[in-house]
């Protein structure tokens, strides 16, 4: 299992994504050159992709840091590649591109991953 993530810091997209049993939020600090990832094991009521035609309220979201929660920082030259283990899996976590993306006439930084099962 590989999967490619990119996680954008817009108000109009998620800034989490789920990969099997992780999840990876965006958190501070971040720039061109790294970006910091808070890792948790699980989350309870999220649903990708739950909105809904003529809706126009996004699902509300509150993360809650524990015991397990783990804040890692990366970048291109000492902090690329990190290995973390979750709920007994252990999981490769690259850093593949910073970047910024255009979005109704904003740029919006993106920052994008390789996650795979070690």
């Amino acid at each position: 299992m590989v999967k490619l993530v990119r996680i954008k810091n817009s108000p109009f997209t998620s800034n989490l994504e789920v990969v099997d049993k992780l999840v990876i939020k965006l958190h501070a600090p971040y720039s061109e050159k790294d970006v910091t990832v808070q890792l948790n094991p699980n989350i309870q009521n999220y649903r990708e992709k739950a909105d809904r035609p003529g809706i126009r309220v996004r699902q509300v979201m509150q993360t809650t840091p524990t015991d397990q929660t783990q804040i890692i920082k990366f970048d291109f030259e000492d902090n690329k590649v990190k290995m973390v283990q979750v709920e007994g899996e252990k999981y490769r976590i690259e850093l593949m591109q910073i970047g910024k993306e255009n979005e109704q006439g904003q740029d919006f930084p993106f920052f994008e991953f390789s996650v795979s099962k070690a």
